[in-house]
């Protein structure tokens, strides 16, 4: 009798995320600065998640910027609100304030005081698509999936990085009256990351990811109609020219929240796999029901239930009742339902990647 050929890494996870059935469910999760520590501390000081876990893709982006640095202190916070301590993200001039103890942060918002379109576009705006930063990447690419493995080139960032710029709330109030800032700052959100989904496609990713949560845990953050007006359309604007540029390219687009109604627009979009899906506020068995068919699922374990509070036993129960649902037919990569925080102990890390080696493979 003949065996079946094990699959690599990308070829399984390709299936999963296509909706075909996988020869094991692939994993992968990612970690904020305090679960690195706890992490390193564990695996050493060296220690890479990817290799560590044997996750099933791995992650290349752009090359660093060749701009200078502008003096973001000087154009946007000569009114002296930035702390000494902030940290300034050098091609958004955005700041923060982090707290180490627990992975929170306190933001600064560069364009917060503007007042017309002009001043967007007077902007340093990142180079996002400027072709030197892609240099070598499509070798990257291909070494890498030579290696066996599935390749996610990141990330575009679209109503996050809006407001990252002009603040959450102010950013809600001109999107709710119609200011020609808020229009003209999707324009150039647009345009940043359209050239970042393109040139990332022609790399030869396998995934481009992208990001931006529009939702909380109760539903979507604004209106259908502000959210087809503002941000749909760069979304699936950006999409189709990706995919335009690589036909086999899969998107993977994250929101936190309960985006239940969104799900429709995030699959006429072009979105193929859709993170976290959280447990806590969705029921994401009736997710997998509704739309298995359309779209894959990434993600599902919960970062505000069992990971911190459960034990190692009832993680690994939930990872397997989540993947006895979710993987049927293909279409799920199990992750945690967020990045993992420090108050998530290694123990139950441990329990959900083992459950995912025991209850994931057939």
């Amino acid at each position: 009798m003949k065996s079946t050929p094990v699959l690599t890494p990308r070829d399984n996870f390709l299936r999963a995320a296509r909706r075909q059935n996988p020869q094991w469910v692939p994993m992968d999760f990612g970690m904020t600065r305090g679960a690195l520590e706890i992490f390193r501390e564990h695996a050493g000081a060296n220690a890479d998640p990817c290799e560590y876990f044997r996750f099933d893709g791995r992650w290349v982006g752009p090359g660093p910027t060749r701009k200078s640095t502008p003096d973001w202190r000087t154009l946007y916070y000569a009114d002296g609100s930035l702390p000494k301590e902030a940290e300034i993200e050098a091609e958004w001039g955005c700041a923060y304030v982090n707290d180490p103890a627990t992975d929170d942060r306190r933001q600064y918002f560069p364009l917060r005081n503007i007042q017309t379109a002009a001043e967007v576009d007077a902007f340093p705006w990142p180079d996002a698509g400027a072709a030197y930063r892609y240099d070598g990447k499509a070798a990257k690419v291909r070494e890498t999936q030579a290696n066996g493995y599935a390749v996610h080139f990141g990330g575009a960032v679209i109503f996050e990085s809006a407001w990252g710029l002009r603040g959450f709330e102010q950013l809600m109030m001109d999107m709710a009256e119609g200011a020609p800032v808020a229009k003209r700052l999707f324009e150039r959100m647009y345009e940043t990351n359209v050239r970042l989904l393109e040139q990332g496609a022609r790399t030869g990713a396998d995934v481009l990811t992208m990001g931006g949560d529009v939702a909380t845990q109760r539903g979507p953050l604004m209106s259908r109609k502000t959210w087809r007006e503002y941000i749909f359309p760069v979304m699936r604007d950006a999409i189709r020219a990706a995919k335009k540029a690589n036909p086999n390219v899969l998107i993977d687009y994250h929101s936190c929240g309960n985006v239940t109604q969104l799900i429709d627009d995030f699959i006429e979009a072009g979105i193929d796999i859709l993170n976290p899906v959280q447990p806590e506020c969705m029921d994401i068995f009736e997710l997998k029901r509704r739309y298995g068919k359309q779209v894959a699922f990434h993600g599902g374990i919960g970062v505000q239930s069992v990971l911190p509070h459960g034990t190692p036993q009832q993680v690994k129960d939930m990872v397997r009742k989540t993947i006895d649902v979710m993987a049927e037919g293909g279409g799920y990569i199990c992750t945690s339902s967020h990045s993992l925080a420090r108050d998530i102990p290694w123990e139950n890390v441990m329990a959900m990647v083992e459950a995912v080696r025991e209850y994931g493979h057939p």
